[in-house]
């Protein structure tokens, strides 16, 4: 029998859950299920979002650096903002998949550095909790209102924690620069209340700074300085919603030299002040 569901979520009347839904569905029983999308593509908004999909049932496959790698019940992938995507379902026993393309905030110490710069394949060895959520999930969508919008948020978490905790990554053949660059990564998010150069960085990967920024850009989608300028935005939020310290005070501690150039940052990428910020999470 062949099924396949597509559901919209409206963008959210509160902007800073930690993550959302956009899009959900599934197939099930279609041989024609085949995707192919270059790299940043804007279909979708998936140089935004993340994409994941994890099978039921049936076979398919991920298609990643001219390899092919087949995928059963229990398997998975996820790929991470921009990246270029390339699956599909076997003609002769098509899977039953589920997905859900959604939108972080704040989550990167949760994710890690799970598909960026690569798919993240994995197998788990019990789906069922992942498929529960899913479930609800659609059945979220398929009669969405507005007061149901946490919960779709709350679904989404549950969902990705049970991921994060008993998901097996399925081993890559990996371009030699994604483990340094990862570590650089994370380095950077350590470390991003202090006075870091891109030399320091570039030092840390053990790279050149052209050849650094070069890979760091290609794999993590974004260049060093707005990685490191992004940490710090993310570490002041927690503080602005954790402390009641001031503006300026959390503007020194999360590695601004100026609270003004803090200010003006937080504004850019948040879109509202670290006062309004505070504000929304104010008993």
């Amino acid at each position: 029998m062949q099924e396949q569901e597509h559901l919209f979520f409206p963008q959210p009347a509160f902007p800073h859950y930690p993550c959302y839904p956009d899009y959900i569905g599934g197939f099930s029983g279609i041989p024609s299920h085949v995707v192919q999308r270059p790299a940043r593509t804007t279909d979708l908004r998936l140089d935004q979002l993340y994409n994941l999909h994890f099978v039921l049932g049936g076979r398919g496959y991920v298609d990643w650096r001219d390899q092919r790698y087949e995928l059963g019940i229990g398997d998975g992938f996820l790929y991470g903002p921009g990246l270029p995507q390339r699956y599909g379902a076997d003609r002769d026993n098509p899977w039953d998949i589920r997905w859900v393309h959604f939108a972080t905030n704040g989550l990167e110490s949760m994710l890690g550095t799970r598909g960026m710069g690569e798919v993240w394949i994995f197998h788990m060895k019990e789906i069922s909790k992942l498929h529960r959520c899913m479930e609800e999930l659609l059945a979220l969508g398929r009669a969405f209102d507005l007061e149901q919008e946490a919960r779709a948020s709350v679904l989404l978490y549950e969902l990705l924690v049970h991921l994060m905790k008993e998901a097996a990554p399925i081993a890559l053949p990996r371009e030699t620069a994604v483990s340094s660059i990862h570590r650089a990564a994370d380095y950077i998010r350590a470390n991003c209340t202090v006075a870091l150069t891109l030399a320091d960085m570039a030092e840390y990967a053990g790279y050149s700074v052209p050849y650094f920024s070069r890979k760091f850009h290609g794999i993590i989608g974004k260049t060093p300085t707005a990685y490191l300028l992004e940490s710090r935005v993310l570490l002041a939020k927690q503080m602005l919603v954790s402390t009641p310290w001031t503006v300026k005070e959390i503007a020194s501690a999360a590695g601004f030299a100026q609270s003004s150039y803090f200010i003006h940052c937080f504004k850019r990428l948040v879109h509202m002040t670290p006062e309004q910020f505070r504000s929304h999470f104010k008993p």
